[in-house]
Formats: structure tokens, C-alpha cells, sequence
């Protein structure tokens, strides 16, 4: 699952949200494979499940996409030519 916000309160918003609902339905998030991935972001509040601080990484794949955190695919471009 990914969740896009456009603030650091949006995602901390979304983040409790996922938390307190799926603690409801007696589920719990992996909090090893759940990470925070930001691009162009001044804030860098860290983002939290319960007590724990979620990991941060500088790049991310998403729908076969890399991106990384300054918005450039040149990774992603690369990983494309090697597979050709």
C-alpha cells in the first residue's frame, strides 16, 4: 500500500488512520517493511506507527517506476535499459 500526501500532517494523519483501523480489525502493519519516502520535503517530522519511528529511504519502486527522493528517474531509466 502507498500513501501520498502533500504534508507532513497529511501523512501523519493517514498513517494513524491505516494504524487505528487496521488495529481494529485486528491486523497489524509491518513496521520492518513499511517505509517513508519523501521527495523535495523541508519537514522531516518522522513518521510513526504506535511508538515506533518508520524507516526512511531515498528511493522507492513503485508500479515497476524507481523514484527517488530529489523527483528524478535516471535509476529507473538505467534498470529499464539493462533489462532490454
Amino acid at each position: 500500500m502507498a500513501l501520498h500526501s502533500h504534508t507532513q500532517q497529511q501523512m501523519l494523519e493517514k498513517t494513524n488512520m491505516v494504524a487505528d483501523n487496521s488495529a481494529r480489525l485486528r491486523r497489524t502493519i509491518n513496521r520492518t517493511k513499511s517505509k517513508v519516502f519523501r521527495t523535495n520535503a523541508s519537514n522531516n517530522t518522522l513518521i510513526k506507527v504506535e511508538v515506533e519511528v518508520l524507516e526512511e529511504v531515498e528511493s522507492f519502486t513503485y508500479l515497476g517506476s524507481i523514484l527517488d527522493n530529489q523527483g528524478v528517474t535516471n535509476a529507473d531509466v538505467r534498470t529499464r535499459i539493462g533489462k532490454a
